[in-house]
């Protein structure tokens, strides 16, 4: 690992555990290095934290005052863009309300609140589990009545734009794209359904549905999971998963737990991912229900891969031209077959069918 990979996690780890920065490891970083830190941290969308890494250091250590300004007026948009997804979540949830739709927040907002500072999450969009039977059509036909775009239905869910903040209506919580998985996982839904078992907090005031703690860190790692397999996921996303488990381990149910993720066949990625989080961003092994072994080959592997892909796996498509949204999908459907060769060891029975599910996916998509 280079250099400024081994500054990058120093100081992510410093933010995300509320610690100075080792200071001897900073000692004559000249500004191109500063520079590579900070083209890091804006492909891992994790700008505000390293900022607030950054900060930790005594003033002889700080980069040149440009490239801090430059952090600093970034990380100022990231905080205006989280008051602002979090105004259009309390006048989403409004307008749901209003139409008698109840809704179950997924990962998003409801994440970043278990960051040490909430606003210096990089936002995504708002992810709304419309789990009544007719409410997620009510709740697409609501945005319909209000002019807003609908971008073409996906497998699981539909999207728009929302006061410039991106909603997707969900009909199902996440898919595997595997019969037997989303059989169970439906059924799992469904019980917590109907045995209204969601939970509830609060996001700067505003009263949310979160999915009980055990099935949340399941969810929110099967999300970054299914990410993985495809094209790749982010260093955020990680964070996401280890700040949740931090926060909420010791309300978790440690043997119902693991059932869920045994029923999933994913303990040993899940495994590998928490061996990640402890290797390389200090995560505590505590908070986790299970063994960990920092020493498996796969957990640099995947080190290497998050570093590799970017944010969701999308550093891919830098600097590539398609002819078409077909010829896109092409190119992403070679890269995930190509990169199962170093990944399928990690959960074979989510991997061994995976590019026929792509091909099986994208053909149900032709016929929405």
């Amino acid at each position: 690992m280079n250099r400024a990979k081994a500054l990058f996690l120093e100081l992510l780890s410093a933010a995300l555990w509320e610690r100075l920065a080792i200071p001897q490891l900073f000692d004559r970083v000249e500004s191109n290095l500063w520079q590579q830190v900070c083209e890091l941290a804006i492909e891992q969308k994790v700008v505000a934290l390293i900022y607030d890494g950054i900060m930790t250091l005594p003033s002889e250590l700080l980069p040149e005052k440009k490239i801090l300004f430059k952090l600093h007026l970034q990380t100022e948009s990231i905080e205006k863009a989280n008051n602002r997804i979090n105004n259009v979540l309390k006048k989403l949830s409004e307008e749901y309300e209003k139409l008698g739709c109840p809704f179950v927040l997924l990962k998003g907002q409801a994440n970043a609140s278990f960051y040490p500072n909430p606003v210096h999450r990089t936002t995504g969009d708002i992810d709304a589990f419309l789990y009544i039977n007719g409410d997620y059509q009510k709740a697409n036909d609501w945005a319909r009545s209000k002019g807003l775009v609908m971008d073409a239905e996906n497998i699981h869910h539909q999207s728009f734009k929302y006061e410039g903040v991106l909603i997707e209506n969900h009909k199902w919580a996440s898919f595997f794209g595997i019969r037997k998985y989303d059989k169970l996982l439906k059924y799992k839904v469904n019980e917590i359904s109907a045995n209204n078992s969601f939970l509830k907090i609060y996001i700067d005031g505003v009263e949310v549905q979160v999915l009980p703690h055990e099935f949340n860190a399941f969810f929110i790692f099967q999300h970054i999971f299914h990410h993985f397999i495809h094209l790749g996921i982010g260093i955020r996303q990680l964070c996401d998963w280890v700040l949740f488990l931090d926060r909420n381990s010791s309300l978790i149910a440690k043997d119902y737990f693991l059932r869920l993720v045994n029923e999933f066949d994913l303990l040993y990625a899940m495994q590998i991912f928490a061996s990640v989080a402890v290797k390389y961003i200090g995560a505590n092994p505590a908070i986790f229900p299970f063994e960990i072994d920092t020493n498996d080959e796969n957990v640099d592997m995947v080190m290497d891969d998050i570093f590799s892909g970017g944010s969701f796996g999308y550093a891919i498509f830098q600097d590539k031209r398609f002819r078409s949204s077909l010829h896109r999908k092409w190119y992403s459907f070679m890269y995930t077959n190509k990169r199962l060769r170093k990944i399928h060891k990690i959960a074979p029975s989510h991997t061994a069918n995976l590019p026929l599910i792509k091909v099986m996916t994208n053909i149900k998509l032709l016929f929405k």
